[in-house]
């Protein structure tokens, strides 16, 4: 009788490592519905929020690009940085009502040109503009990139025709590195639509159910503290962005507005979405509590537990009960203190932590993570 060979098993393959923002949430507040930096941050394992806290319409008030305009014609400008086509053929139209084209013209042609994209570019030519300066990655973004990182002797002029709040704050960093910015605005920006979103945001910060929250210009920020004040929830939003939920700003417009307010944000060397990103996987995951459990690393992030390598999704009442007892290891914690310990359940009752308790059992098995100590609580089994 032959010997029957045994299959060889592949072997089993680690874990892989658990993404940087895997188990936080993120809120971008933006003039977007839905702004790039969610994107980036869900790529980098987070949950992320939209809210849109300022609309913007593409459409030129006159009098503020009429103003902008005669800064241009006042002095020769070294760069003149054009964000779109659109909004490039919106201020020449608004100028040429003025009698102010060939004048404005006759100065383009002593600047060095820079365009957003090729369409930008070709709108630039219908007036005669030729040697245009552009960049791979077509986007405004790195055309401000490539003035801050090639700086030239302070005091050089730039014109920058602006699309949209968050650009702004390219041109506030311009101006702190010595550069004189004549912003040319061809937007406008209303009031934003979805009130009951940025209500929900200003709750889950107040309950620190979020744990960051990213602005990406001043009027975003302006808005969302109005909403607070008007509901009469802004104490309590500035208390969870002063404590436990990060706020990190694009640029210094937004930050000042919070600074105003006596919030400090994290704001990156430069108002760019990859600085943006790198802030938030550098400064949220130290927002984990990390404890020992059994000689194994233990994490508890803001909807998720860490061990193992392996991140275990957990709801936001079982997580806050063990971040509870998670900061005070060893330690048995009553339903009273754990009641006192998590701002979003000091409303509940002793039944509603002990079925957090088992939820959280459930979602974390075969772990002797939580020990019951008859008739006085609970304690993180370290």
């Amino acid at each position: 009788m032959g010997v029957r060979a045994t299959p060889r098993q592949p072997p089993t393959a680690p874990h892989q490592p658990v993404a940087p923002l895997n188990g936080f949430t993120i809120a971008v507040v933006s003039h977007r519905r839905r702004h790039a930096l969610a994107d980036l941050a869900e790529q980098a394992g987070a949950r992320t929020i939209s809210v849109q806290g300022v609309r913007v319409v593409p459409q030129v008030d006159e009098n503020l690009v009429h103003r902008a305009t005669l800064s241009c014609l006042a002095a020769p400008f070294d760069e003149l940085l054009v964000g779109s086509a659109f909004g490039f053929r919106s201020w020449m139209a608004a100028v040429s009502d003025r009698g102010l084209l060939d004048r404005l013209v006759a100065r383009f042609n002593e600047a060095r040109l820079l365009a957003s994209d090729a369409r930008a570019a070709d709108g630039m030519r219908v007036y005669g503009l030729r040697e245009i300066w552009s960049t791979a990655a077509a986007s405004s973004e790195e055309l401000f990139r490539y003035l801050l990182t090639h700086p030239t002797e302070n005091g050089r002029r730039v014109v920058a025709q602006v699309d949209a709040p968050s650009q702004r704050e390219a041109c506030h960093t311009l101006r702190r590195e010595g550069a004189e910015v004549i912003e040319v605005p061809t937007f406008r920006t209303l009031p934003p639509n979805h009130v009951p979103a940025m209500r929900r945001l200003i709750e889950l910060v107040i309950k620190r159910q979020v744990d960051a929250v990213a602005l990406t210009d001043d009027l975003a920020a302006e808005w969302l503290l109005a909403q607070a004040a008007s509901d009469n929830r802004l104490d309590g939003m500035l208390s969870g962005l002063r404590t436990d939920v990060s706020a990190f700003c694009l640029g210094t417009g937004a930050a000042d507005v919070l600074r105003a307010h006596g919030a400090e944000p994290i704001v990156p060397a430069y108002p760019f979405l990859e600085e943006m990103l790198d802030s938030l996987v550098d400064v949220v995951p130290r927002r984990a509590v990390r404890v020992m459990l059994d000689g194994r690393p233990l994490e508890v992030r803001g909807h998720a537990v860490v061990l193992d390598n392996r991140a275990y999704p957990v709801q936001q009442g079982p997580i806050d009960v063990l971040r509870a007892l998670a900061l005070a290891p060893g330690r048995v914690l009553s339903c009273a203190d754990i009641r006192g310990a998590v701002p979003g359940l000091d409303g509940v009752d002793d039944h509603a932590i002990e079925m957090a308790v088992s939820r959280l059992r459930r979602a974390v098995p075969d772990v002797d993570l939580v020990q019951t100590i008859i008739k006085r609580g609970y304690r993180l089994a370290v």
